[in-house]
């Protein structure tokens, strides 16, 4: 599994360098116009990195514990339905997000066949801003698998602190 750790971090690190681009983008764009000019399909690219930057960033978030948890519940109960839980839960998860990673991959699989561009200034091929998608979801979904592998096993690859399981103000 120390792979998939390394391939979830460098996802989020490609995240990170898109949401760095997104500021690149914006501030090539207030140059530009200072210049009275402007950046052809700059709102498209930065719209595109936003994306790639939210399903990229999906994994690693999962596994550092930076999704939003329910945990009040799972404080009040014993660890044995904890434990039951917390499988249902990732089983929920991973059905849901399999089947959204499927969709999204045969969307962006239409718009390769389809050849369908972009419709601004730069027309870009939409198959190749949507792969970041399919990426993301994928990984996503490979993260819940791995949890609940390590769940079966009597081990939590995120294991909630205490804190998380008290109460928090």
């Amino acid at each position: 599994m120390a792979i998939t750790q390394f391939i979830y971090k460098l996802s989020g690190y490609l995240s990170a360098a898109f949401l760095a681009g997104i500021g690149a983008i914006i501030l090539a764009q207030i140059v530009a116009r200072m210049f009275s000019t402007q950046i052809p399909s700059a709102d498209d690219f930065a719209a595109w990195s936003m994306a790639a930057a939210v399903f990229l960033a999906l994994p690693q978030t999962f596994l550092t514990g930076g999704h939003i948890r329910v945990t009040l519940l799972f404080g009040a109960v014993p660890d044995g339905l904890r434990k039951l839980m917390d499988v249902v839960a990732t089983l929920i998860a991973i059905a849901v997000m399999a089947w959204a990673a499927w969709y999204v991959a045969e969307y962006t699989y239409e718009s390769y066949t389809y050849d369908d561009v972009s419709q601004g200034i730069i027309a870009v091929p939409l198959w190749f801003p949507q792969l970041s998608m399919v990426l993301g979801m994928g990984l996503m979904v490979l993260a819940l698998t791995e949890r609940l592998i390590s769940l079966a096993r009597g081990h939590d690859i995120m294991k909630p602190s205490d804190e998380d399981l008290v109460g928090q103000e």
